[in-house]
């Protein structure tokens, strides 16, 4: 909903060139209002965006002249009506009448007025906020619980600043700011789209993000740092009492539809990225209904390959999601679809600015010109909020057949594994046998496969030894699992998965900044995450059905069609590697050159850049989706070592 950004200098006071420089930086993305305070040797600065009927008169930052204390934040609330009665039970100074007009940073400092510093902890929505306590000497810097909102900050001997964006840091720190290379190696040890490897750490050395569920605490005289956990599911978790299905069920929708309900105060129109699967369906259709009942539309963006795409049409993936999508308007009149064909473009087309923008490499680069033809779509339609259910498979449609198997076998359930999976076979028409054996080569892999990394990965083995790479990696899905074949405890931690988390919440943050609106995601709530943790698993699996909470339950909301597809799965960017072979003439010298550029040879293992580029000579114009994959990441890292090289001789 707004950029926060600020700095308080130890030695000095805040120098005007300073701030101008902080707020010039900020100047590429959509704000609507700059509103800032200096003092002495602090500055608290927030680029206000209209997103919500009350950001427009809201008030950030504030500076308490009687309790020396700054304050600025970056808000959505989901529980607005549950802070209003927190503060009205508290603080009998105000009315329900003024705290309704007051935006929701203003309301998060009311909430922080009566609680103090755990306030937090009254607080469900996206949000970053920091406070500085004069008399204290201290600073306290916040996310939300899952991290919707980034938040990073620098801390020296000499100054301390933060920002929702590295810009103002970058533009502070100049040229002391270095490459961190452990970040830099974990985070590309794959071509996969997962950047946040590690916690708290950052692409910049000594620049830090506060994690999901924390808040960091300063003290300026000292220098003494906390990082404190206030929220982390998985210490209290409990499983839900036993219930009849229709009574979970029951609690399942009432759930998700006031989910869905609290983040529809957009001042504008509301949009969604809606796909044929089933979380954003599920998304878009408590969406729909909230939004008739105010004769409001829904605007949904799709991404479609381009006419000249020629389709493998395979049983088991939908290139194309038109047909599905449009059967939401049918069933929802009030859903306006809007098809997106970014076919002019392909992966490397902006990549420089992709990387420029998020001052960051970008490794989920090749669903980019998707993802921002879309919000583009979204902006131009003068939408606010845009929902997604990007996070839908870890809890609305969690759930296969060989979860359920494994899962039972552990705790010694071995009647219920031969019903369920008789009863998947039934009604898949597979064999026994066949189940049995595909459970058999994923419980080998699981646990007897010796890790080893894929050919997508370039880092020099020094490197690799140095950081512990393929500690790092396997520490990460042996805890929390890959949604496939996983323990209780590894759903659990499906549920709440930081690093994810993190990653998600910075790439939002950024698109919205720029685009004018806030991304939210309504499988993506301590309420969905805390329910899905509680359920049974056979909520998710049963009678042969697996994601069976948004399938069953969802009944009546989303089409038929959409709930019973049990073979095709939607691909996002089917058309990927098409554009990047049709193009391939033209970008060839460019994107060759980038690769074996100078820069990525501190970081990669010359021979396997030299392999890659043998693999994509040999296979040009015909390049499968693996090759053009690791070429698009490999040069968005190439494209940021430049860019950082630059700005450091500049």
């Amino acid at each position: 909903m707004s950029a926060i950004w600020g700095v308080i200098d130890k030695r000095q006071a805040v120098l005007t060139e300073t701030v101008e420089r902080m707020q010039q930086s900020m100047q590429e993305f959509r704000i609507d209002r700059y509103e800032s305070i200096v003092r002495g040797n602090a500055y608290f600065a927030c680029g206000h965006q209209h997103i919500t009927p009350e950001s427009e008169t809201d008030v950030s930052p504030v500076y308490d002249e009687a309790e020396k204390t700054w304050f600025t934040a970056d808000c959505y609330l989901y529980n607005r009506t549950e802070v209003i009665d927190e503060i009205l039970n508290t603080d009998k100074t105000v009315t329900k009448e003024m705290l309704e007009k007051n935006g929701d940073a203003m309301l998060s400092y009311r909430a922080y007025k009566c609680f103090g510093e755990r306030f937090i902890e009254k607080l469900k929505g996206a949000f970053s906020i920091v406070i500085y306590r004069e008399l204290e000497k201290d600073i306290l810097m916040y996310t939300d619980h899952l991290a919707r909102r980034y938040l990073a900050y620098y801390n020296d001997e000499s100054v301390m600043c933060f920002a929702s964006v590295y810009h103002p840091i970058l533009e502070l720190l100049g040229n002391n700011v270095s490459i961190n290379r452990e970040w830099l190696c974990t985070a590309y040890s794959d071509c996969t789209a997962d950047t946040v490897k590690l916690p708290r750490v950052t692409i910049y050395e000594n620049v830090f993000q506060v994690e999901p569920g924390h808040y960091v605490k300063i003290n300026i005289a000292t220098n003494r740092i906390e990082n404190i956990c206030y929220y982390n599911p998985t210490k209290k978790i409990k499983s839900l009492p036993k219930m009849s299905d229709n009574e979970y069920k029951k609690l399942f929708i009432d759930t998700f539809s006031k989910t869905v309900e609290s983040m529809l105060r957009s001042a504008g129109e509301t949009g969604i990225m809606l796909s044929g699967g089933l979380d954003s369906s599920a998304v878009a259709a408590f969406a729909a209904i909230t939004l008739a009942k105010g004769n409001k539309k829904l605007y949904s963006y799709t991404s479609v390959p381009g006419s000249d795409f020629q389709y493998e049409n395979t049983k088991f993936f939908i290139e194309n999601e038109t047909d599905m999508v449009l059967e939401h308007s049918k069933m929802h009149p009030n859903i306006i679809s809007r098809f997106i064909e970014a076919d002019t473009d392909n992966c490397f087309t902006n990549l420089k600015e992709y990387v420029r923008l998020h001052r960051a490499p970008v490794k989920p680069v090749l669903n980019m010109p998707s993802i921002v033809g879309m919000t583009k779509a979204a902006e131009a339609d003068g939408c606010k909020v845009l929902l997604s259910g990007q996070n839908g498979n870890a809890t609305i449609s969690y759930g296969n057949i060989l979860t359920f198997i494994y899962q039972k076998c552990l705790s010694g359930h071995f009647l219920s594994v031969y019903r369920e999976a008789k009863a998947f076979c039934r009604f898949r028409g597979a064999s026994k046998k066949k189940v049995l054996s595909v459970f058999l080569n994923a419980v080998k892999e699981k646990h007897f496969t010796k890790f080893s990394f894929g050919t997508d990965c370039f880092l020099k083995e020094k490197d690799i030894e140095k950081y512990n790479i393929k500690k790092v990696t396997k520490r990460i899905e042996k805890k929390q699992g890959t949604g496939f074949i996983d323990s209780k405890e590894q759903h659990i931690n499906f549920c709440f998965m930081p690093l994810v988390f993190q990653h998600m919440g910075f790439f939002d943050t950024y698109s919205g900044l720029k685009f004018g609106m806030i991304s939210l995601d309504p499988t993506l709530t301590t309420d969905m995450i805390e329910l899905c943790m509680g359920m049974p698993i056979e909520c998710f699996v049963k009678d042969g059905k697996e994601r069976r909470a948004v399938r069953d339950y969802m009944k009546g909301y989303v089409p038929d069609r959409i709930l019973d597809n049990h073979l095709g799965r939607g691909m996002q960017a089917a058309d990927f590697a098409y554009r990047v072979n049709r193009d391939w003439d033209k970008i060839r010298e460019d994107v060759l050159g980038i690769i074996n550029d100078a820069a990525l040879k501190e970081y990669f293992d010359e021979n396997k850049i030299n392999e890659l580029i043998s693999e994509a000579k040999e296979k040009e114009h015909n390049m499968d989706k693996g090759t053009v994959a690791k070429l698009a990441v490999v040069s968005s890292l190439v494209q940021f070592l430049k860019m950082h090289g630059e700005n450091r001789t500049n």
